[in-house]
């Protein structure tokens, strides 16, 4: 597959956002710029979220009426941004910790009887048909994936109430992602050693195949009943 500019300048610019993201995150929140300067704070902070909701509302079949969502969220910050100057460390930590456990009850719901789990529904993007004991060992992987969100938001709470809000930050800013890699390439190596003939797909190029595809358009959907 060729390398066009377009794509070598998005990974660029995607590159450089996850690097200065953390590091801004992490002076905003615990240097002198967190009293003297906070709608900086507030900012970047809120970042994240808003970003997510705005690539929801560009995906999603109901468009419209995630637009006026959006308003509605604007004009709440726009409400109440004193109130988030004087307290943004805590829009930092709802974010991370909610962020986790959002993400595990995002996977973990789908473990439900008769649900097909989320790391297999990954899968079969990529591999197509599955095999009963690939279906098992997804299933087993959406379980784990459960428990490592859920061990994360944790240790978020944990650091956030108990020691020093550069120790949360550092956790939430530098650790989280790392954590993240490790758990991808400990996931990958259990699969080499569980399903030795399996293609060499990691669950991620299966995420990866659900980011990529085309969201049904609501027209679509109600000319299909």
């Amino acid at each position: 597959m060729s390398v066009t500019p377009g794509r070598m300048v998005r990974w660029l610019v995607i590159a450089v956002g996850c690097i200065a993201y953390p590091v801004l995150a992490h002076y905003s929140a615990t240097a002198s710029v967190a009293t003297t300067f906070p709608s900086l704070g507030v900012a970047v902070s809120l970042a994240p979220s808003l970003a997510i909701l705005l690539w929801l509302t560009w995906r999603s079949p109901m468009r419209p009426a995630l637009m006026l969502l959006c308003g509605a969220v604007g004009l709440l910050l726009w409400g109440y941004w004193g109130v988030l100057e004087r307290n943004f460390s805590w829009v930092y930590f709802l974010q991370h910790a909610g962020t986790y456990l959002m993400l595990a009850a995002a996977f973990g719901t789908t473990l439900g009887a008769g649900r097909q789990a989320l790391c297999t529904r990954f899968a079969e993007m990529v591999h197509g048909d599955l095999a009963p004991e690939v279906i098992r060992y997804t299933r087993q992987v959406t379980l784990a994936w459960v428990g490592f969100f859920l061990a994360i938001s944790l240790v978020s709470c944990a650091l956030f109430f108990l020691a020093p809000i550069e120790v949360w930050s550092i956790f939430a800013n530098f650790l989280s992602f790392p954590l993240i890699l490790l758990m991808f390439a400990i996931e990958y190596r259990v699969r080499l050693r569980k399903l030795p003939g399996q293609e060499k797909h990691s669950i991620l190029d299966g995420m990866l195949a659900y980011w990529k595809t085309p969201v049904p358009r609501a027209d679509a959907s109600r000319d299909s009943r």
